[in-house]
């Protein structure tokens, strides 16, 4: 399995049933070798996966559905980037690990936080995806804090974070994006945001356990360029973000709901350093300018 899903596997034992793959081009020699000196003292075992180049069956562009919902075509690079976390998340659900950390080559992590936190069985506390970084300031709020130790804090995340350098998946998680992600219409994390259309809650720690180097995107530029629409696929795009804005904030104004109370109950009854503390402000937002 690990051959045809373009893995390199080193062979050792996957630590406390979590597998931890880092997406990395496979000629990217100089990003490899950064990787693994910043990993040198992991005190865990990770994998480099061969990162797609295209997009790989059983996924399908929709190039009308990303016009629409981007406002422009998508790049080769996103496609492949794309195709790489779509590959791993089939890997998941076909394995027998209950869960598994993504990381990309770009990445420097602290070890002993990530270390911590995959100590945990994440789908026993009802945890599906948990980001590890985001490109972007998001929205965000307490759901819990502290959170497995007195100095990080869960948080949901209610708006767009982008990035893909790094997060926790379960395998039901992983479930969840493979039934609604076979049509590509838009680039890996602003599929992975929209927990409005796959159902995914878009949860996060914080402080983050790893930062993203300071280089340029193996993705490349291109898909930064604004492309000229019709007037009808201008109105489509505009028509979709304002959907999505709608959606945005109803997550950040509605109550936590069932899931995320029953959440915090489990927590509850894991904390073994005294009781769960709820911040007075339950929701986290940039400042106004």
């Amino acid at each position: 399995m690990f051959d045809r899903l373009g893995c390199s596997v080193d062979g050792t034992q996957m630590a406390y049933n979590t597998k931890t793959w880092v997406i990395s081009l496979s000629d990217a020699a100089e990003r490899r070798a950064a990787f693994a000196r910043s990993a040198a003292d992991a005190g865990m075992e990770w994998s480099f996966f061969d990162a797609h180049r295209q997009l790989q069956p059983p996924l399908v562009y929709d190039s009308q559905g990303a016009r629409h919902r981007e406002g422009r075509n998508m790049t080769a690079g996103e496609l492949g980037c794309y195709s790489s976390h779509d590959a791993l998340w089939r890997w998941l659900v076909q394995s027998d690990v209950s869960q598994m950390v993504v990381l990309e080559d770009d990445v420097v992590v602290d070890w002993p936080c990530l270390r911590s936190l995959v100590s945990t069985e994440f789908e026993d506390l009802g945890i599906e995806y948990l980001r590890l970084f985001a490109k972007v300031p998001p929205r965000m709020r307490y759901v819990a804090s502290p959170f497995l130790d007195r100095y990080h804090h869960l948080v949901q995340i209610t708006s767009f974070a982008l990035g893909t350098q790094g997060y926790l998946i379960t395998r039901r998680g992983a479930e969840r994006l493979l039934a609604r992600g076979n049509q590509v219409a838009a680039p890996v994390d602003v599929f992975m945001d929209r927990y409005w259309d796959h159902g995914l809650v878009n949860l996060a720690v914080y402080p983050f356990p790893l930062f993203e180097r300071f280089q340029a995107s193996s993705i490349g530029e291109a898909r930064l360029e604004q492309l000229d629409l019709t007037p009808s696929e201008r109105a489509s795009h505009l028509a979709m973000k304002a959907r999505d804005r709608l959606f945005r904030m109803w997550a950040a104004l509605s109550p936590l709901g069932a899931p995320l109370t029953d959440l915090r109950a489990r927590l509850r009854r894991t904390q073994t350093d005294g009781p769960l503390e709820t911040p007075e402000q339950p929701r986290i937002s940039p400042p106004s300018t």
